[in-house]
């Protein structure tokens, strides 16, 4: 079975696309539908650049600490070492706040909030790998 060949979704953005996939994939992890059905399930509904879109636009959504830490033993001079720093303590507190909106349950709109930051709730359950819906 193939992609969509067209698609359902016009004009929507890459978190309402990624939502509703997160939505799907993780299903099976929740009992709504089997294992076996997901991938079929994806093909139905999105088309081959939309699942590239998603997949991308999720990647993008995880801190490249690597990359991070390399930079900062490379600084040579205080204004990297600040910056890197800096955005180190902003990552440590987005990670804060994704976390109160998975715990958030149904004590708030989660939704609203997720949509504010760009950030598809259920992509932090997974192991140490990464996201389960990659």
């Amino acid at each position: 079975m193939s992609y969509r060949e067209h698609t359902s979704k016009e004009g929507w953005s890459d978190w309402a696309l990624a939502h509703l996939a997160v939505d799907i994939r993780s299903g099976a992890r929740y009992g709504g539908i089997l294992e076996a059905e997901v991938e079929p399930r994806m093909r139905e509904e999105f088309t081959a650049e939309e699942v590239r879109r998603i997949d991308a636009y999720l990647a993008a959504s995880l801190p490249d600490t690597d990359r991070l830490a390399a930079i900062e033993n490379c600084a040579a001079d205080d204004d990297t070492r600040w910056l890197v720093e800096q955005l180190t303590i902003a990552w440590d507190r987005l990670e804060t706040l994704r976390d109160r909106i998975d715990d958030g349950g149904s004590l708030m709109s989660n939704s609203h909030v997720a949509s504010a930051i760009g950030y598809v709730r259920r992509t932090r359950e997974a192991t140490d790998a990464g996201p389960t819906c990659l």
